[in-house]
């Protein structure tokens, strides 16, 4: 399969600009352009930093008239950090010029070094040695200490400096410090000059020492687990050309995008001959982690992962064939930027393969006859790690026009030390509980998770509206038979503000984005439907200034206009934020929606209130939602499937 990764990696430095498709991930020789060109015009001195290097989405009508073999407009959209001041520039790629530059009120994420810029100076602060002493710990080597950003504003401090609230643990006996943190301080360092601006030490905490080794557990066969192999005898079925990948009916293109991950482009389902339009653009925009914990350290951990932490080593992180996927899947590298500006090539990035499900696509028992076809799945995923967790993100293709987005969350889950040992145990059936013990010392947090995916759908073209079948009771009157039924009652979202959706049970819904102009056989609008699965919505009080920043988490849905500065639904500049950016924002000027080019904005959220098993590494729970065809085709499209998975064609 390294075929197909050299493939992937058509986008090479050697390539002509002209043979890159205006969607494809920037390549090493457009990371070096966009560098040596910011560096020619006078924007890079010994203390730059690069935070942030990513593809500048070129205009959707030019990304839609490009014919292969033709120019592509290739720019840069880059975010420079020095002397404590963030600029935003961009860079034309094919002309080699800086289109533009200007200092900007957001400030840049951080990057690896400003982590790890909090040990230096606690080292050589007294009162970090003395609250080392009064907990006990002697071996200052064996301290892990980082600067980690803070998402909102919660200290004075933050205002005009680039603040780390610091964050220290001990791996003293351990493989590593999760599970060993040190409590009781609250500690900002300015990582630009690397000093000390509060140092306050509330209260005393051992240390927590439960077992926390999970690196070298033996294996240990479980008693019948003999091998389980999925093989393609004669090779994959699909194929990747070109950078588009073609399986069964499904044509689409992805590429890599260090702050989001997988990007998804211009998905199409053949049907009768003809490529049909679903979906332009598809990704995770922003990822909302708060803490619930008012205890010293804790009330301040609210984390926007994606706009937060992935400058230098990026929102993704590289698979393990055998574990992540299937050792004969297809593996797929990416290219990324470090703080320098220079480009790096990491392997392993994404994996394609198929897979059985294991169930048919469609059955029915007639007579003595059982008739149906099975069916398979073509997975696109990738892996994000964010300190202790561990995504994995699938992108999952069906043959009978239906994508689902799943989120599979394992790793480590964060901990505080408590005085006590162990739980009481629920024999205070009163008491508010923060967390649950997952061993000894050792109080697992509440927290949650909301994943904002970015759905820029375009049913049979870019001009869509956004309908709801809302369910309804409907009382009978006169019929003996019947009291009541439930009826599906169609509404139209004139405007921002009427398409933002709440998943309730008494009050069901399905969410559409359908094609006016375009009719199926029965004369409904084509159109495909945001079908949720089991998901949360923010607990937290809207004047909050965590939830402020994580707004987007308030809904299940969003619907906008198409804005291509709209991106990320916490907005771009999330360090230090006000909530003044994003979904909650935007949606305020309640643009009107009808007929025009429609972005969806799905939250898959979960609340976590950790348990035993979760620890000291958490298994692998999946959340999923669906975007399915809904009057798209005329009739069911995998009639003509194979009888058999073995069927040779």
């Amino acid at each position: 399969m390294r075929l197909l990764a050299i493939v992937f990696l058509a986008l090479s430095p050697v390539v002509a600009q002209s043979q890159l498709h205006p969607l494809d991930g920037l390549t090493t020789s457009e990371y070096w352009t966009a560098y040596e060109t910011l560096r020619s015009g006078g924007h890079v001195t010994p203390e730059t930093i690069f935070a942030s290097v990513l593809l500048s989405r070129p205009a959707k009508s030019a990304v839609l008239s490009w014919k292969p073999g033709s120019p592509a407009a290739r720019q840069a959209d880059v975010i420079l950090h020095r002397e404590g001041k963030t600029f935003a520039a961009t860079v034309d790629l094919v002309a080699k010029r800086v289109a533009q530059i200007a200092e900007v009120a957001g400030k840049a994420p951080f990057v690896s070094s400003e982590f790890t810029s909090a040990i230096e100076p606690l080292m050589k602060d007294d009162r970090f040695l003395e609250a080392m002493r009064r907990r006990g710990i002697k071996d200052l080597r064996m301290i892990d200490c980082f600067a980690l950003p803070l998402s909102y504003q919660a200290f004075p401090e933050q205002k005009d400096r680039r603040i780390g609230l610091v964050s220290c643990s001990t791996k003293n006996g351990a493989y590593h410090s999760w599970g060993r943190s040190i409590e009781g301080l609250t500690i900002l360092v300015d990582v630009t000059s690397k000093k000390v601006v509060r140092f306050e030490d509330k209260e005393v905490f051992p240390v927590a020492a439960s077992d926390t080794r999970f690196e070298e557990i033996l294996e240990n066969h479980r008693p019948h687990s003999t091998p389980l192999r999925t093989e393609h005898p004669m090779g994959p079925s699909f194929r990747v050309k070109d950078g588009e990948v073609q399986w069964q009916n499904w044509h689409f293109r992805f590429r890599l995008d260090q702050r989001i991950g997988v990007v998804l482009n211009l998905v199409r389902y053949r049907d009768g001959g003809r490529e049909r339009s679903v979906m332009y653009e598809g990704s995770v925009s922003e990822l909302f982690v708060p803490y619930m914990d008012s205890a010293t350290g804790w009330n301040n951990r609210a984390f926007l992962d994606a706009g937060q932490f992935y400058a230098s080593s990026g929102f993704m992180q590289p698979l393990r064939p055998g574990l992540d996927c299937p050792k004969n899947a297809s593996w797929f590298p990416g290219v990324f930027s470090t703080e320098r500006g220079a480009p790096v090539i990491r392997d392993n990035m994404v994996c394609l393969f198929e897979r059985n499900v294991e169930g048919p696509a469609w059955r029915h028992m007639e007579g003595d006859q059982i008739y149906g076809r099975p069916t398979r799945q073509l997975v696109l995923r990738s892996t994000a790690v964010v300190g202790n967790y561990d995504y994995i993100m699938d992108w999952r293709f069906d043959p009978d026009g239906t994508i689902e987005v799943a989120v599979g969350a394992t790793g480590i889950i964060e901990t505080r030390a408590m005085r006590e040992a162990k739980a009481s145990g629920h024999t205070d059936h009163s008491q508010e509980e923060t967390g649950q013990f997952v061993g000894e010392n050792t109080l697992g947090v509440n927290h949650d998770h909301y994943f904002s995916y970015r759905l820029d759908l375009d049913v049979d073209g870019p001009a869509n509206s956004f309908m709801v079948h809302r369910m309804e009771e409907k009382k009978l009157t006169g019929d003996p038979m019947r009291k009541s039924i439930w009826v599906a009652k169609p509404f139209l979202a004139q405007r921002e503000q009427d398409a933002i959706m709440d998943i309730r049970l008494e009050r069901p819904s399905m969410w559409m984005f359908m094609n006016p102009a375009v009719k199926g056989p029965q004369n409904y609008p084509t159109a495909y439907e945001v079908m949720p699965g089991v998901t949360a919505k923010s607990l937290m009080s809207s004047d909050d200034p965590v939830q402020k920043v994580g707004a987007f988490s308030e809904h299940q849905f969003w619907v906008t206009p198409y804005d291509p500065k709209q991106i990320y639904a916490s907005g771009t500049y999330v360090t230090d934020g006000k909530g003044e950016d994003g979904l909650a924002a935007w949606t305020k000027a309640n643009r009107p929606i009808v007929n025009t080019d429609l972005v969806g904005w799905y939250t898959l959220g979960f609340h976590h209130i950790p348990r035993a098993e979760d620890w000291p590494v958490m298994p692998t729970m999946w959340h999923s939602f669906q975007i399915r065809p809904f009057h798209f085709f005329g009739k069911n499209p995998v009639l003509d499937l194979p009888k058999s998975l073995d069927a040779v064609p």
